[in-house]
């Protein structure tokens, strides 16, 4: 969705013209500008020259821009300098260095400031805005998205309005839990946009409300946005904007399995992009078309169905490299990792899946998401303090004309005041609220994309398991039934062939049995990972904590292993047989015991990293009942942990392991939570620096 507000952003201050007529008119301009004094209608002759190649002749339009900067420096005319420094920025945001085009328009953003031209502030503003947004750091963009709104506010600029409504509802798009805050702006948007008939802005509002639709799923309502997105930019006859919600229509019918249909507009989207020299929309329609052979592949119509995707995939991949476009090469490189695994080219496959992953993460942030969340709480939040602000003072100054009358209306101000200021402490406090409710429901919303990731790939491991498992079983009855029959015709048989027969069908029988007793094994992990990924709370249940424990210290060794392949730990187990059940949420336990051994995994590994292959790694599981109440202890032989730490460890965003490394510094506290506030039960930890680390959870029996 980022892409038509970045196109949306920039038009708004570049209104290029077709080629036959931009020529025309830079050739009048040269022709003025031969005949030209050294005056600031020069300036403006050179800012005018430069606008018109911006598009077309960037190497131009920088050296236009260039002359009159010197000019207006040359003049003292700090207006035509800020607006050529505007124009140098859109010269190297055309070519793609946005380095660059930050550092001219933050020295045009300043020199507007400086010389009061509001007007400039705010378009510089949504400019900056702009590029953050299209290197995917949004919490910058919105930074100056909503400064942009401050000012056009304070301006009474509608224009300028409407632009900074769309930009901000775009930038809550990109996280699931503001949703229906992008839906305000957009629709805010599009009102302003109807009153001043600025039909371009119009159509980039409701597309934008489109694609919240079709994120949700409600494709007829998505369906209906576009097609009023597409009426109103056929009115402002903006090429890029139309190809671009071709494509997201395409989207909708390739979400509704209309493959055919999907090609038709992702094709008429395509020829758009191409007469409109639009990269972006280029590589989204290849990219679509992609998409659509491959699922066409997927559903046996034609082989060349997944020659064509490959194809498309590449063009795409291409023009997204070429363009810098993070969020483009990312879905090329997904489409071309697929096509290339099931042409089972591996060495590409895991090239593009390394391309996929490293543009992936550079834009999925959670901290990011999380500090969208915050500068909008905090911009409202802002807005209310004004507003009480204001009010105070009103009834300030009102009090103090008539304090001076009796004591009775000086009693009257003051108990008015503190009224007042304890109002103003309770909305303080509910805002505080706001901003930890909105931080819940983030992590919330990555849990919840993070096991559907997980229910996924289980659900694809669990069908070739189940077959293996399934021919197993037959096979234990086919040898069986071997043996039998053999036993039948021993006599018929010479001694030797019949003993040599007789083995290998009992070597097969039980190679057999072991396949199936392995199989099942493997279907009750998966089984387990299905449950972990599951969206839903859960209900409290009786739970055997032993089988339990053994099952998800299975599956997270597996897990920690696949990504340190060298590290091998020993695993003591302690049961208590006798230990009854446990009224529990199964999910919830799991995630407990798997963030527990995977810690204490990542704290063994980084111990025998610095010390050596002398050191022995070792965990040690044990359960008991004690008072009434189940006991699990884990552990590990590794670094320990500082006394200092230990007072912190149980806290939000708290951890010691280094950046990068993809930790959040939920886990621990959220398992606390879960053990004391969701099974009404205790945790500690125990440690002795450079010895061992010890958690003890405690769950109350009685509870069953």
């Amino acid at each position: 969705m980022k892409n038509i507000f970045l196109i949306t952003t920039i038009a708004l201050l570049l209104f290029p013209v077709p080629g036959g007529a931009q020529n025309s008119k830079a050739d009048s301009l040269r022709a003025a500008l031969s005949a030209a004094g050294k005056d600031t209608a020069t300036v403006n002759l050179l800012l005018s020259l430069s606008s018109q190649l911006l598009a077309s002749r960037p190497d131009e339009a920088l050296a236009y821009s260039n002359q009159a900067i010197e000019l207006a420096e040359e003049l003292g005319f700090p207006r035509g300098k800020a607006y050529a420094l505007k124009n140098k920025g859109l010269a190297y945001y055309f070519s793609g260095d946005y380095r660059e085009v930050l550092n001219y328009w933050k020295q045009s953003l300043s020199i507007f400031e400086s010389i009061g031209d509001q007007l400039g502030v705010s378009n510089l503003l949504n400019n900056i805005g702009a590029v953050y947004f299209n290197q995917g750091d949004d919490p910058k963009a919105l930074e100056y998205y909503l400064e942009s709104l401050r000012v056009s506010e304070e301006l009474g600029n509608k224009l300028r309005i409407a632009t900074a409504l769309t930009n901000i509802g775009a930038v809550y798009f990109n996280s699931p839990a503001n949703h229906d805050k992008a839906m305000d702006y957009s629709l805010r948007a599009v009102r302003i946009s109807e009153e001043i008939g600025d039909f371009g802005a119009i159509g980039t509002s409701l597309v934008n409300l489109g694609e919240i639709y079709l994120e949700r799923g409600q494709l007829d309502s998505a369906l209906f946005y576009f097609e009023q997105s597409l009426d109103a930019f056929g009115v402002s006859g903006g090429d890029p904007y139309y190809a671009y919600t071709l494509n997201n229509i395409g989207k909708v019918h390739a979400a509704r399995s209309d493959y055919i249909r999907a090609i038709e507009f992702h094709n008429q989207a395509l020829q758009e992009a191409r007469k409109a020299e639009a990269k972006r929309e280029m590589s989204q329609s290849l990219a679509g078309l992609g998409e659509a052979y491959l699922a066409l592949e997927s559903q046996g119509r034609t082989p060349a169905n997944l020659f064509r995707a490959r194809s498309y995939f590449e063009q795409a991949f291409q023009e997204a490299r070429a363009g810098n476009l993070k969020p483009e090469v990312e879905k090329a490189a997904k489409g071309l990792y697929h096509v290339y695994k099931l042409q089972q080219d591996y060495p590409l496959a895991l090239k593009y899946h390394e391309i996929y992953e490293s543009a992936k993460d550079s834009l999925l942030n959670e901290e990011k998401i999380k500090s969208v969340a915050l500068l909008g709480a905090e911009y409202e939040f802002e807005k209310e303090k004004q507003q009480l602000e204001y009010e105070l003072d009103a009834r300030l100054r009102r009090q103090r004309s008539v304090q001076y009358a009796t004591a009775a209306g000086l009693l009257v101000a003051l108990v008015f005041i503190v009224i007042l200021a304890q109002y103003y402490r309770l909305r303080r406090i509910r805002a505080t609220e706001k901003f930890e409710a909105q931080r819940q429901l983030i992590m919330q919303d990555k849990l919840a994309s993070l096991g559907q990731i997980t229910a996924g790939i289980a659900h694809e491991i669990k069908n070739p398991l189940n077959f293996v498992t399934n021919f197993a079983e037959g096979s234990v009855d086919l040898g069986d039934e071997l043996l039998e029959v053999l036993a039948e015709n021993e006599e018929k048989l010479p001694p030797d062939q019949f003993g040599l027969l007789r083995d290998l069908a009992e070597d097969i029988n039980q190679n057999a049995r072991d396949i199936r007793e392995n199989g099942l094994r493997a279907d009750r992990v998966v089984k387990r990972m299905m449950e972990q990924a599951r969206g839903d709370k859960g209900e409290p249940q009786p739970v055997d904590l032993n089988t339990l424990i053994e099952e998800n210290i299975h599956l997270a060794y597996h897990g920690y292993r696949a990504n340190a392949p060298g590290f091998d730990v020993a695993i003591g187990k302690h049961y208590n047989p006798s230990l009854p059940p446990v009224k529990a949420i199964p999910q919830d336990m799991g995630r407990v015991i798997l963030n527990l051994f995977q810690n204490a995994c990542y704290a063994l590994n980084e111990k025998q990293k610095a010390t050596g292959p002398s050191f022995e790694p070792a965990i040690t599981v044990r359960t008991e009942l004690n008072k009434g109440k189940a006991v699990i202890y884990f552990r590990d032989n590794g670094p320990g942990i500082p006394e200092k730490i230990r007072e912190n460890i149980f806290q939000p965003f708290f951890t010691t392991k280094p950046a990068g490394t993809g930790n959040t510094g939920l886990g621990l506290s959220i398992s606390h939570d879960l053990i004391v506030i969701g099974h009404h039960g205790e945790m500690e930890v125990k440690s002795e620096p450079g010895e061992y680390t010890e958690f003890v959870i405690r769950l109350p029996v009685e509870r069953v």
